[in-house]
């Protein structure tokens, strides 16, 4: 890795963890900053290294989802929802681009990998539409875009970027029980948001790294 890639990285990283510092702080231009730094910088990584662009566009759509969840509100959230949702097609149609579909007949952890996360999003979904009101149609959109990403990125020959991608869809499902089934005091709403941050990160560093690192050695 060149200096110029590892400094775009390690920035992003330090920030990162400067973040979770802010978790439980009121909404400020401070948090913003630092909500939307991380995942931009990524982006930085991406491009220095000649990523392909629909890995740049999902970061940077990410990147924008994190500005709008940085603030309160109805609008925020709505505008949030809509740029991880362009985030995850860029995703899903980057894994296409790199897709072997061999692999899923040849690494049975695979099938048993999509099975789970079906699974998991056939109890979560119904769950959440019980209990988000006027977003039910939106949550259940985002739902099932999301549960199709992770599924083509069992196609992508590199196990790290389905690691990726569940991490992901863990971050997103705990985020939205935080925001539609549990209570703002209850004691494990703190506890999600530490959670969706550090897994929603990780899973972003995961997929940069490895969606990188696969373009570069085809």
């Amino acid at each position: 890795m060149e200096i110029s890639s590892a400094v775009w990285l390690l920035s992003s990283i330090a920030i990162g963890l400067i973040y979770t510092a802010f978790l439980s702080r009121p909404s400020s231009v401070l948090r913003t900053v630092l909500k939307t730094l991380p995942v931009t910088l990524l982006a930085g990584f991406a491009w220095s290294v000649d990523a392909p662009v629909l890995l740049l566009a999902a970061l940077l759509l990410s990147a924008t989802g994190d500005a709008f969840l940085a603030h309160d509100g109805e609008g925020a959230f709505r505008n949030g929802l809509a740029s991880f949702l362009a985030a995850h097609l860029a995703y899903g149609a980057l894994f296409v681009s790199m897709a072997a579909p061999s692999v899923l007949s040849d690494e049975a952890w695979r099938v048993v990998a999509g099975v789970a996360s079906v699974a998991a999003m056939a109890i979560i979904l119904p769950l959440l539409r019980r209990h988000a009101g006027q977003h039910r149609v939106a949550v259940s959109v985002y739902g099932v875009v999301i549960l199709g990403m992770a599924l083509l990125a069992l196609f992508v020959p590199a196990p790290a970027v389905f690691l990726g991608a569940a991490v992901f869809m863990s971050s997103d499902a705990v985020l939205a029980l935080q925001r539609f089934v549990l209570r703002p005091d209850h004691a494990l709403s703190r506890v999600a948001s530490y959670y969706v941050w550090i897994s929603y990160f990780s899973a972003q560093c995961i997929l940069a790294w490895a969606l990188a690192r696969s373009a570069a050695s085809l």
